[in-house]
Formats: structure tokens, C-alpha cells, sequence
């Protein structure tokens, strides 16, 4: 996912820079009993489970359901006790740093690398994601997650070919001019001036999700804090 960055002057020019693709992660809609949490852009990768900082499983009336662990060679599955309509996850993708002419980041914080290293651009990438299963009114307002896409005007899961609109929060604000894609098509229509999009439904899976950067100064680990949101249903 391309990125949409809040960027600070002193640092436009290195961020310009910046082309590297974000990545998504959330629960796969077409599980069940068994759901893997996914993570990737195009195409899932492999990652260590402890990047999973948070999951919660919630019922159609929005009651937490308990889910058993299963950590596999390429990630994480879980099994609900019950069944769920929506998944909310957490992720943190640790730290990121550009070190001199190197083409790869190094996963490590800016402030461990060994004295007289030239780090360049350095970031934090935190992910959150909700799955939804079925429909239930309560899916209409924030769940509380720091950065999330909120359904507009639903009163069941949307159909394939159908508009969608979709409200934008950081930290319970709308939050204007992200551009939001479709399955890391790295394409898509910006937020309005309230945090508002409007989106085309894709037969299948959709998973829209935005990336959102704030930039840190003076912090050791990370200049950049990097947020991305996904909201992820089966359309027919």
C-alpha cells in the first residue's frame, strides 16, 4: 500500500524518498472452525506470532468469545468458542531502519544500532484490522481502535456491485485525505474533509485498509509511526 503520510517539514524531503509498500494484517473471512490471522500486501507472508499484540472475538451481540491459539510455521490460527461475527486484531510490526546504501531495512530500533552507523529513515508500523463475519447493528460505531474504518448506513453485510461508505477515525477524529484501497490494489478514493469515503463493493473478499504516518520527532527509536487500518468482509 502506497503510503499517505502527515509530514513534518523538516523531514519531506527524506520521506519523499520512502517507496516502500505497507503491508495489512488481519483475520482470514473465509476460515472457520479454524481462522488465520493474515499478514502481507498482494500476497500473505510468514511472521513471528508475538506481532499479534491483541485479538478479540466477538459475538453478534457483541459479547467476547474465548478462542484457543494454534501458532503455525508461517503464523497464527485461532479457534473460536462459539460463533463469531467480528474479529478485531492488533499488530505490531516492530521496528525499521534504513541503514546507508543497504536495499533492506533492518528490523531493529534506530537506537540499537552499534555506535557510528549511518541510519537513515526509520519507522514503527502498527496494524489494525476488523473482520466482520455478519451483520449486527453495533458495527455501526467504533470499537476503540486507534486508527479504524467505521460502515455507514449498513443494515446487513454489503452485496457485491453495491456502494459502501466508510467514516475514518485516528483516535475517535475523522481524519481527511487518505486514500483508500481494495485488496492492496494501491488504488482507491480519498477521505473527505469529514473522514468520509465512499467505495465500490468487489464480489469475494474486500479489504479496504489506509496507512497514516506521524512523524516523531526527537524520538530514538523511530522518526516515523506508521498506522494502518483495515476493514475486511465476503461480499456475493
Amino acid at each position: 500500500m502506497k503510503k499517505t503520510t502527515t509530514l513534518l517539514a523538516s523531514a519531506a524531503t527524506a520521506l519523499f524518498a520512502l517507496t516502500t509498500l505497507a503491508h495489512d494484517a488481519w483475520v482470514d473471512p473465509m476460515g472457520g472452525p479454524v481462522y488465520k490471522i493474515l499478514y502481507g500486501h498482494k500476497i500473505p507472508e510468514k511472521y513471528p506470532v508475538v506481532k499479534v499484540t491483541s485479538l478479540k472475538v466477538l459475538d453478534a451481540m457483541q459479547k467476547p468469545l474465548k478462542f484457543s491459539r494454534t501458532p503455525l510455521k508461517d503464523g497464527l490460527s485461532i479457534t473460536p468458542a462459539g460463533k463469531p461475527a467480528l474479529f478485531a486484531t492488533e499488530f505490531d510490526n516492530g521496528y525499521w531502519v534504513k541503514v546507508g546504501d543497504e536495499k533492506e531495512s533492518r528490523n531493529v530500533r534506530k537506537s540499537a544500532l552499534p555506535a557510528g552507523t549511518v541510519g537513515g529513515q526509520s519507522s514503527h508500523p502498527l496494524k489494525w484490522s476488523k473482520t466482520m463475519l455478519s451483520w449486527a447493528p453495533w458495527m455501526a460505531k467504533p470499537i476503540g481502535q486507534r486508527i479504524e474504518f467505521v460502515p455507514v448506513g449498513l443494515t446487513a453485510l454489503p452485496k457485491a456491485g453495491s456502494q459502501l461508505k466508510l467514516h475514518l477515525l485516528l483516535d475517535g477524529k475523522p481524519l481527511a485525505g487518505q486514500m483508500v484501497e481494495n485488496n492492496s490494489n494501491e488504488t482507491g478514493p480519498k477521505t473527505d474533509a469529514n473522514g468520509d469515503v465512499t467505495v465500490t463493493v468487489l464480489k469475494g473478499i474486500n479489504r479496504y485498509a489506509t496507512d497514516h504516518d506521524i512523524m516523531q520527532a526527537n524520538m530514538p527509536d523511530a522518526q516515523r509511526l506508521s498506522l494502518t487500518a483495515a476493514l475486511v468482509f465476503v461480499a456475493k
